[in-house]
């Protein structure tokens, strides 16, 4: 019975240790939070979330976006064709306009007469792939072979136009500023030269040039 109660005493003091042991360390855990969460760590971590929520939300929205933007125009454009092309069949009208490529003199005519590098550069509504969406559709239209051209960046992309001239060959244009830009992998895009706006600043070396005609 003595030995029992022996026992007994000495499991409850094993017990005992334990709960001090981790209401001490749960102690410590408390104090060491506290003397961490001055104004100076906190400062630190909201910027380090507000850092990380920004480029996150850079990536996910702007690439994600851009990406998926032109894969639905892609489809959207060799859909609206094939449905245009059998409507037009049956009603026996033309059903396209005949393209030419233009001179470089009429090149420039067309764009100075195009109105879309007067809109308004609006985030998230009307940005770089609208602009050269707008072009693209307006050259077509008025008879002239045009591109959608993709340029792909490491984390990001951006859109602009091509023609082939009769005299000057495969000419770039930025379609929000209508100027000429010379566009080379492993260069960055001209910005600067370009009138165009800047809404990123991750790395804009070009990694690829996707020309849709």
């Amino acid at each position: 019975m003595d030995a029992l109660k022996e026992f007994s005493i000495a499991v409850l003091r094993i017990v005992l240790g334990i709960v001090i042991l981790i209401a001490g360390l749960f102690i410590l855990d408390i104090i060491v939070y506290l003397s961490a969460t001055g104004s100076t760590f906190t400062e630190k971590v909201m910027a380090a979330y507000d850092g990380s929520y920004q480029k996150a939300y850079a990536q996910t929205y702007e690439v994600g976006y851009q990406e998926a933007y032109e894969e639905a125009y892609r489809k959207g454009y060799g859909k609206g064709y094939e449905i245009g092309l059998g409507i037009g069949s049956k009603e026996g009208v033309a059903t396209r306009v005949e393209l030419r490529n233009p001179t470089y003199t009429e090149l420039k005519e067309f764009l100075a007469s195009d109105p879309t590098d007067s809109n308004p550069y609006i985030s998230g509504e009307y940005v770089c792939f609208e602009f050269a969406t707008e072009v693209n559709n307006n050259a077509e239209a008025n008879g002239i072979r045009a591109a959608y051209v993709r340029l792909r960046f490491e984390e990001w992309a951006h859109a602009v136009v091509a023609f082939e001239t009769v005299d000057r060959g495969l000419v770039f244009i930025e379609p929000q500023s209508d100027m000429d830009v010379e566009l080379v992998v492993g260069t960055p895009y001209p910005w600067q030269a370009s009138g165009a706006i800047r809404t990123t600043k991750y790395d804009d070396a070009i990694l690829d040039i996707q020309i849709i005609w």
